[in-house]
């Protein structure tokens, strides 16, 4: 039994360096660039943008946005939200205070 136990143990602690530690560098990295642009946006006073979104596998287009007070953020599971450059802020320095413990 001890050794089942181990094994399990061992395959967990796998899973958790392979999988989810790297889910949670990039999640991190991703809420950073979003402060970072966000900060940019309102340092800027950006009210509009020209841009490029990835349709999937590479494949770019170009968009327009009239406005940019207005984010939507994606807060997991598929959700997204849509904030306030100052609401987005608040979310992410939660986000990461919860990522951090």
């Amino acid at each position: 039994m001890d050794r089942v136990r181990q094994e399990k143990v061992q395959r967990f602690e796998e899973f958790v360096d392979r999988r989810l530690k790297p889910d949670l560098v990039r999640a991190i990295a991703e809420r950073s660039d979003l402060r970072r642009n966000i900060e940019n946006l309102e340092k800027n006073s950006v009210t509009n943008l020209r841009t490029l979104v990835n349709l999937g596998s590479e494949v770019y287009m170009q968009a327009d946005v009239p406005d940019t007070r207005h984010i939507c953020v994606d807060v997991g599971l598929g959700f997204h939200v849509e904030f306030t450059w100052p609401e987005a802020l608040n979310y992410i320095s939660a986000r990461e205070e919860r990522l951090a413990r």
